[in-house]
């Protein structure tokens, strides 16, 4: 089933990366648009796999994603800022974004050679959670590739780190 789901979320992934295929990937530090705390990182050697995991978030970079050494970090920032874009009736759960390091030029990588795997497990996430972008500016939209969620976990691939992302449930149905 695990192995099913992972290749799901990968067609899915492809699928967001070749919508993206038309949309400029800019290297944006997202330290300095919400996401200011480093909660995990990771130093990947070119070509190898990897696993990152920090309390309910885990992310699976796959043989092959980055062609350099890189420094990959998971940011997180305040889920009251971005609450005040959610729309009504929906409250922010999780917030993040990567910041990817090439290990050789300094410069931050905003498109990744095969999508890495993000999933998030927390009481809240439901049914009704949805997984959005968040562009620099603060504005959200839906991702164009809804998140697959199995009981309380998120599922979601990312092509590249275009854009921040949140999550959001119902907020009729956050355990208090």
């Amino acid at each position: 089933m695990r192995k099913v789901r992972f290749t799901i979320v990968s067609v899915m992934s492809l699928i967001s990366m070749l919508l993206f295929g038309a949309v400029a990937f800019a290297a944006t530090d997202f330290t300095q648009f919400g996401f200011p705390k480093v909660i995990a990182q990771k130093k990947i050697e070119a070509g190898e796999s990897a696993k990152i995991s920090h309390g309910g978030i885990k992310i699976d970079i796959p043989e092959g994603a980055f062609s350099n050494d890189v420094i990959f970090q998971v940011l997180e920032g305040d889920n009251k800022r971005f609450q005040a874009n959610a729309p009504d009736g929906e409250t922010v759960i999780m917030n993040f974004a990567f910041r990817v390091i090439d290990s050789k030029t300094n410069e931050i990588i905003a498109k990744f050679n095969k999508p890495v795997i993000f999933s998030f497990k927390d009481k809240d996430v439901n049914e009704g959670s949805i997984y959005y972008n968040v562009k620099p500016d603060g504005s959200i939209m839906k991702n164009s590739v809804p998140a697959e969620i199995e009981g309380r976990t998120l599922t979601h691939g990312n092509g590249g780190a275009p854009v921040g992302w949140l999550i959001t449930s119902p907020t009729n149905s956050i355990k208090k």
